[in-house]
């Protein structure tokens, strides 16, 4: 009887044991807690809105994609325009800006390759990269516009799903403005248009997050090195 009960005590006590000698024995280096911080090569825009005023007659429908801010359509910073099909107040697209079919000053080339014809909000937010590619190469930005993949109209409203885009901006980098190729990810969040059918009044917002280390790794933020 004494060796039964002996032979349960070394069987109850022996995993005790081992658990207490794993946890004893991780250190200080251990990432029991991992820590994060902002990813110090990817900025994020929530909210670049594009404006056609039909009051002013000088629409805000540049984008700078570096800065994250919107410009006028004749500013020489902006990466692409919110553009519609032959002015007739639907059917918008973004275009790149290097030529902008000779109409304005022109900006900065960017290229394009659409990522997915429709994606959540949640999807596009948690997204640290582009699936299907390790890196990016001149080849993948096949468009110098959206308009291959279709149109943005309005109503569309926040929160919805919508296509995802990844640009290149190839000509901040010709320029010398950037040392390094800038890649980056653009969503329509949500479009209004006060005067349908007219060549004014429509007004659009996008989601962008731009990688300017020249790398396909859009995380917000990254583990700590300890």
């Amino acid at each position: 009887m004494k060796t039964k009960l002996k032979l349960l005590t070394l069987a109850v006590m022996a995993p005790i044991a081992i658990f207490l000698a794993v946890v004893s024995g991780c250190g200080d280096d251990d990432p029991i807690n991992p820590q994060y911080i902002d990813n110090p090569n990817v900025k994020t825009f929530d909210s670049i809105g594009v404006d056609e005023d039909s009051v002013a007659f000088q629409s805000y429908t540049g984008i700078d994609l570096l800065a994250g801010r919107t410009t006028i359509d004749t500013a020489r910073s902006r990466d692409c325009n919110l553009q519609d099909v032959n002015n007739q107040g639907n059917d918008f697209y973004l275009e790149n800006d290097e030529l902008l079919n000779n109409l304005l000053p022109p900006g900065y080339e960017t290229w394009f390759f659409r990522v997915s014809a429709d994606m959540s909000v949640t999807t596009f937010d948690t997204l640290s990269k582009v699936p299907g590619y390790a890196s990016f190469v001149p080849n993948d930005f096949t468009q110098s516009s959206t308009e291959f993949w279709g149109y943005f109209n309005a109503p569309f409203t926040l929160g919805s799903s919508a296509p995802v885009y990844c640009f290149w901006l190839k000509g901040k980098k010709n320029a010398g403005i950037t040392s390094k190729d800038v890649y980056g990810i653009i969503q329509p969040r949500e479009a209004t248009d006060t005067s349908p059918g007219q060549p004014y009044d429509y007004r659009m917002s996008f989601r962008v997050r731009i990688n300017i280390n020249a790398e396909n790794d859009f995380r917000k933020q990254i583990l700590l090195e300890q």
